[in-house]
């Protein structure tokens, strides 16, 4: 497969929510993710390696911004060729930070330098840590010199490196990171540098598979003490998946070093690129490539499971203030059969005592705002509502109603989330001469598809399903004054409960994720002022109204949940609901005009204002007939 083809899934899903995440990607560890640091020191390696990498092109650190958003410079790379997780001393040999050379950096001094230097992580930042091959390459030398006492070296290289691995990720925590991204060891058995003997390859393998046990048992712990996210990208995996199956992935030679081959080495970049190795150990350009593109789907796959069941709130509460909007009617005296374009409720005058029913139409459309760990999106909505209701009395009304809403949501990293919604709703109201008061409830079963790009194209999806509930009400009193004018105070509030049933993924097995069931509950309080006035102006009929208030959340700020990739089932991933600000301003504009007897014509404007995290507009506007 070429490299266009694997970029297909990418740009489809960029076409649906371009990648733009938050934040700076930080980058640290060892060759893998060096963009040319050991270079600038020592001028190695030299030509033909690409401009200071160990490849023949950009690292996968360098192709991963491109694909999140992230920003990134030479600057945010911490990484050196050689590294060591950490100061080496084995048989009493203390072998320094570096295989280079024991005065040059390792990973835990590119962290105490940056550290040192001031740095430090804010939340929306990535964080990037791959090491532990240059620490088995030492302990490799030394087991193929001495073969019998190879499992020990085994044994202690892989304490030894888990150890300073956990311990280097615990720095970069305590200086803030809150999302990392830590690859496993790659089987180094399949590596030029091993694979040309079978006893090279239990080696590399013995290194790899001891290592790929206990990395995810130390993050998890990590994770559970300090409550930072760890992605451990299953490279492991991601190369064996390769070596099986070469032309997937766009190789023809899977065990060979390109430098060591005249016809690669001198070929062109697309030449040399049908090697997965480089050199002995260095994959090629393509296969970095191929890491970012795992990593980056990781990466924004994870961060949008916190919408569905956002997308879910939308929804139950626009159907129960649509039922409070009927029920805001009928206090005027609305009632009837009535049709409604855009979420304007309209309806025709019936005696004080009867049935009457009502059907609506409605769309909105919202944005919420990338922030720190919160994936931003847009979203649009559609929901079909057919009510009946008793006129108990002159000042008494009960209702119930059914709906039907389709909602979508497009995340400003990628992907797509889709949510089909059977609502069904109780309403009721008290209109008395100046005192008034309005509850409506809904109860309803949600369907979502959610989809995150997979680098092989197609899609990874997640098809939860779950109950949403919702009560509003609201309660006011409105003065009389001259001329058909009435305003007073409004109170109200508002609660949501969305949950979504346990699910696991279908797709790429490296990028599924089992994620537990969820419950996302929200109480708000709102506060305005109502004004309307009834009368007429150029000979039509008007009875414009406006709400001017504030929505004050009360709780619901702190939910989250947990998820884990089926390629990683230990290493837990806490995705948190967006904290939303202390209050924002809300507004409702509309009026109704008469064009005659039976027919009437409406408009209506409404949204937040001044909330960070992403407003809201409806705009609406219908036709009523009244028979």
């Amino acid at each position: 497969m070429t490299r266009r083809n694997l970029l297909a899934s990418t740009v489809l899903f960029g076409l649906l929510g371009a990648p733009a995440m938050a934040g700076t990607l930080y980058v640290f560890g060892d060759s893998l993710s060096d963009d040319g640091n050991l270079y600038a020191l020592t001028g190695q390696p030299p030509a033909p390696y690409y401009q200071g990498r160990f490849s023949n092109g950009p690292v996968w650190v360098e192709y991963l911004p491109s694909l999140t958003g992230l920003g990134f410079s030479a600057a945010t790379d911490y990484a050196y060729g050689g590294a060591f997780t950490g100061d080496l001393t084995v048989n009493g040999t203390n072998y320094g930070t570096n295989l280079e050379s024991a005065a040059l950096p390792g990973i835990s001094t590119e962290i105490s330098g940056f550290a040192g230097a001031g740095g430090h992580f804010t939340a929306s930042d990535v964080v990037t840590l791959w090491g532990g091959a240059n620490n088995y390459f030492l302990y490799a030398e030394l087991a193929q010199a001495n073969p019998a006492n190879a499992a020990a070296y085994v044994a202690e290289g892989v304490a030894t490196t888990i150890s300073q691995l956990t311990t280097d990720v615990g720095s970069l925590i305590g200086l803030g990171a809150q999302t990392l991204i830590v690859p496993n060891m790659p089987d180094l058995g399949v590596t030029p540098l091993f694979n040309t003997s079978a006893q090279g390859i239990a080696l590399g393998d013995a290194f790899s598979v001891n290592h790929n046990l206990y990395l995810p048992i130390e993050m998890a712990t990590l994770h559970q003490n300090t409550g930072a996210n760890i992605i451990v990208l299953n490279t492991e995996q991601l190369l064996n998946n390769v070596v099986a199956s070469p032309a997937t992935y766009g190789f023809t030679n899977v065990t060979q070093a390109c430098i060591a081959v005249a016809a690669c080495v001198t070929g062109t970049t697309a030449q040399q690129n049908q090697y997965l190795f480089w050199d002995s150990v260095h994959p090629t350009t393509h296969a970095q490539d191929i890491i970012a593109q795992y990593a980056a789907d990781s990466l924004l796959g994870y961060q949008n499971l916190a919408i569905p069941a956002q997308l879910g709130t939308s929804v139950v509460t626009t159907f129960t203030g649509l039922l409070d909007q009927r029920l805001s009617a009928l206090a005027n005296g609305a009632s009837g059969a009535s049709y409604t374009l855009g979420g304007m409720s309209a309806s025709a005058p019936l005696p004080d005592h009867g049935i009457s029913l009502f059907l609506s139409e409605t769309g909105s459309f919202g944005a919420q705002a990338t922030k720190g760990q919160d994936t931003g999106f847009t979203s649009s909505l559609e929901t079909t509502t057919l009510g009946v209701e008793d006129h108990l009395s002159d000042t008494l009304v009960a209702g119930l109603a059914l709906g039907y809403a389709s909602a979508s949501a497009s995340p400003k990293t990628a992907g797509s989330v889709h949510d089909d919604a059977l609502e069904f709703g109780l309403y009721g109201a008290y209109s008395g001469p100046a005192f008034y008061a309005r509850l409506s409830g809904a109860a309803g079963e949600n369907w979502y598809k959610a989809q995150s790009p997979a680098y092989l194209g197609g899609a990874v999806t997640g098809k939860p399903s779950g109950l949403s509930l919702a009560v509003q009400g609201a309660a006011g009193y409105a003065y009389a004054f001259s001329g058909g004018l009435s305003a007073g105070p409004e109170l109200g509030l508002i609660y949501s409960r969305v949950g979504l049933n346990g699910y696991t993924e279908t797709g790429d097995a490296l990028l599924t994720k089992q994620v537990i069931a969820q419950t996302d509950q929200q109480l708000d309080a709102t506060a305005g002022l109502r004004v309307s006035w009834a009368g007429a102006l150029g000979g039509w009929q008007l009875t414009p109204t406006a709400l001017l208030g504030a929505d004050v959340p009360l709780s619901g700020s702190n939910g989250d949940f947990t998820a884990v990739f089926t390629s990683e089932p230990l290493v837990p991933l806490t995705i948190r609901y967006p904290h939303r600000q202390s209050a924002w301003a809300i507004y409702q504009l509309g009026t109704s005009v008469a064009l005659g007897q039976s027919l009437s014509a409406q408009a209506e404007v409404g949204g937040t204002v001044f909330r960070t995290g992403g407003n809201d507009v409806s705009l609406s506007g219908g036709l009523t007939w009244r028979f």
